[in-house]
């Protein structure tokens, strides 16, 4: 890969422009090519990964060495902002903006269906929506799904089965799902609920991918207030907690209006539309501060 980076690199001239994701394994390899060609680069960073995982100090270097090279960025957050030179040109993309067309699904259950979908890491939010199942009623039936370590399933699975004797919600374990199953599976549900960990440091910089998923299909999102999310270009239409604590967490899935009309969909057309044009926009003011 990295190889085929570099022949791609010798064949790029000055006056081209070079769009690339933010990536440790690369981030030597566009750094030095970039002060060697002189090619117009445009960085698209959705993490500080140094602030994520322990990276050692040399991929720690050049991660700040290849941002600080860049003409031009495409954030993932707003804050992100604070980590680029000042003067440099910028547009903000949450993520994808693509919604999903509507599926003719349900449970047909009566009941108002919460999902997690994501990580089974302990600090992205799978065990806090499971223990908040303990503090809802009858009516509420939450889903978690998603990916982790054996040991990671293992204690999800354990709390679920814990958290389930004590409640009459209705908790499940929903293992693994993807593609057209995955889109089905979430709208058959109502709520998504996204109950990381609000002062993990990541959060500050990090975008969860997961909110834009759960719209892209339609469902109402609970989310921590985390200054990122709620920053954000769909913050509004967002629901939120204060607390990391189950019993917060329930009182907001229970507090969030589901009656009143809701349309996620129309917004991440909107914003799509205007990702188009603010990137011709940023290419645009890039040419012509090189010429």
């Amino acid at each position: 890969r990295r190889a085929q980076l570099e022949q791609f690199l010798s064949g790029v001239k000055t006056n081209d422009t070079v769009i690339a994701y933010h990536s440790l394994q690369t981030a030597d390899i566009f750094y030095k090519y970039k002060r060697k060609k002189r090619f117009k680069f445009v960085l698209e960073l959705e993490e500080i990964y140094q602030d994520v995982v322990n990276c050692g100090p040399q991929k720690a270097a050049w991660e700040r060495k290849v941002i600080m090279a860049a003409d031009g960025y495409i954030l993932a957050t707003e804050a992100l902002s604070k980590e680029i030179p000042a003067e440099r040109p910028y547009i903000v993309v949450n993520g994808t903006y693509h919604s999903e067309l509507e599926r003719d699904v349900g449970f047909a259950d009566g009941k108002i269906h919460c999902v997690y979908a994501g990580t089974f890491d302990p600090t992205k939010g799978g065990a806090a929506a499971a223990a908040a199942a303990e503090f809802l009623p009858e009516k509420y039936h939450v889903h978690i799904l998603g990916f982790g370590t054996e040991e990671q399933k293992k204690q999800i699975q354990e709390l679920i089965a814990t958290v389930q004797k004590k409640t009459k919600c209705t908790l499940t374990y929903d293992g693994l799902k993807s593609g057209e199953e995955y889109i089905r599976f979430l709208q058959s549900c109502q709520i998504g609920l996204c109950t990381q960990i609000p002062d993990a440091r990541y959060t500050e910089t990090s975008f969860p991918s997961k909110v834009l998923v759960y719209l892209a299909n339609g469902l109402r999102v609970l989310s921590a207030r985390i200054p990122a999310v709620e920053n954000s270009e769909v913050g509004g239409i967002l629901y939120y907690y204060d607390t990391q604590s189950p019993q917060e967490i329930a009182n907001a899935i229970m507090n969030i209006p589901m009656k009143e009309d809701y349309d996620s969909r129309q917004l991440l057309n909107q914003l799509d539309k205007d990702c188009e044009r603010n990137l011709k926009r940023l290419l645009e003011k890039i040419d012509d501060e090189s010429d």
